[in-house]
């Protein structure tokens, strides 16, 4: 599947907190809340007017980068939103309190199973998600091993040192392999030559619910850093332009 498809959305005001609109980021794995990334969009967005912009931080300490699960992820996101006052409280999910969700890597996969599971987010951008957790990022002799050992070291630029996964990362990411329906109108933005989460996991997806999903491939690797201008376009025109038709 290739170029890219306009999404037809109505607007209907939600995820516009007393006029403003919220949008959260949450970060890669082997990333952090002061990656290229979230500083990106802290100063497009910090101060603008109408807009509030989070960025929820899944690994603080190395002790959390070792310990976590995708399940916990999406359970850390859950609290921060709680935390931060953005979560519809009479738990009906049929008000989205956050405008837009942006999820980066294996943040895709926990922004797009955190919507699915809790609802109350307007859209979902999603760039390079790992919709197949890590079975494409591990082979299967690195995954016997880090099995049988309990846990493996791997080098975590934020902490500048490696740092002991437990495997419960990996088992516990086999609950999320089986897709699930898009929980809100989705743009993906993935690179064609990604080094670590194939484009073909985002090509299936936005072909198997093409009403909801629309995938706009790139030249790029996994990082997309170069490509900030066009992710900012999709910002932009995809989550902070309420009027459409």
């Amino acid at each position: 599947m290739g170029g890219q498809r306009e999404l037809q959305i109505q607007d209907d005001g939600l995820g516009d907190e007393g006029g403003e609109r919220v949008v959260v980021y949450a970060h890669g794995f082997l990333s952090s809340a002061h990656s290229t990334k979230a500083r990106f969009f802290n100063k497009r967005l910090e101060g603008r007017e109408g807009v509030r912009f989070y960025t929820v931080d899944f690994n603080p300490t190395p002790r959390d980068f070792a310990a976590m699960t995708v399940t916990g992820q999406i359970h850390r996101l859950r609290q921060f939103l709680l935390d931060e006052g953005l979560v519809d409280v009479d738990g009906s999910g049929d008000t989205a309190s956050v405008a837009g969700l942006i999820g980066s890597s294996l943040g895709g996969l926990v922004s797009l199973r955190y919507a699915h599971l809790f609802g109350g987010v307007e859209r979902l951008l999603l760039l390079a998600p790992a919709l197949a957790a890590l079975t494409e990022i591990v082979s299967d002799e690195e995954r016997a091993l880090w099995e049988a050992a309990g846990a493996a070291p791997i080098a975590h630029p934020a902490f500048g040192r490696e740092v002991e996964v437990r495997y419960d990362l990996h088992a516990d990411s086999l609950r999320y392999l089986d897709p699930v329906p898009p929980p809100a109108p989705t743009l993906i933005i993935h690179g064609r030559q990604d080094e670590h989460v194939p484009i073909q996991h985002s090509e299936t997806y936005a072909s198997a619910f093409p009403e909801e999903v629309s995938l706009v491939e790139v030249d790029a690797g996994h990082d997309l850093n170069d490509h900030l201008g066009l992710i900012w376009e999709y910002v932009e025109s995809f989550l902070l332009q309420p009027d459409r038709d």
